[in-house]
């Protein structure tokens, strides 16, 4: 079995049981976001959820904190995906185990972000549903935890997995903060 059969079988068999046992954590509160987290060598991959009240809880803190003071601190609360505070016990070592074990994994980026973006498809609305979530409701995307190409990573895939108007609308996200930068 090649590399991205062999990923997309691993990813299919772990996604689905990891995002209902995050969803069954979480149905009370609103998921707004779903990140795949990766490095920028992408070999390993982590799942992360944030909710609506996850959100203010935690920007909360980070101002009790003194760590939050400016529009751009929630901004960047609200989507960086190693700020996400559901997700952290998935199963998807034995994805990292196989990319790891992949030279040059990195080269294959697109197509796993196209197997990822599939499998998030193809995941029945029932699902989340059953969770008092609603998936059309939900941003998903692939991020890089420690690279400059993460902003680029994050708009290409958006647009594979989330419906269009919360796409557009998270392709904006930075806007007010390149204004304020500007001025």
């Amino acid at each position: 079995m090649d590399l991205l059969s062999e990923f997309e079988a691993q990813f299919k068999a772990g996604f689905l049981p990891d995002l209902e046992q995050t969803l069954a954590k979480v149905q009370h509160e609103k998921v707004y976001a779903c990140a795949f987290g990766t490095d920028s060598d992408w070999v390993t991959l982590f799942l992360a959820v944030n909710t609506e009240e996850s959100l203010a809880r935690h920007i909360s803190s980070m101002k009790e904190q003194g760590l939050c003071d400016t529009e751009e601190d929630e901004i960047y609360y609200r989507w960086g995906c190693s700020e996400y505070q559901y997700g952290d016990d998935t199963h998807f070592n034995h994805i990292s185990r196989l990319l790891y074990a992949t030279e040059d994994v990195q080269k294959y980026k697109d197509e796993i972000i196209r197997i990822i973006a599939k499998v998030v498809n193809e995941t029945a609305d029932e699902v989340f549903i059953r969770y008092g979530q609603a998936k059309a409701d939900i941003t998903f995307f692939v991020s890089l935890t420690d690279d400059d190409l993460a902003e680029d990573i994050e708009n290409q895939s958006v647009h594979q997995m989330t419906v269009p108007s919360l796409a557009i609308e998270f392709l904006k996200r930075y806007d007010g903060m390149n204004q304020n930068e500007l001025t």
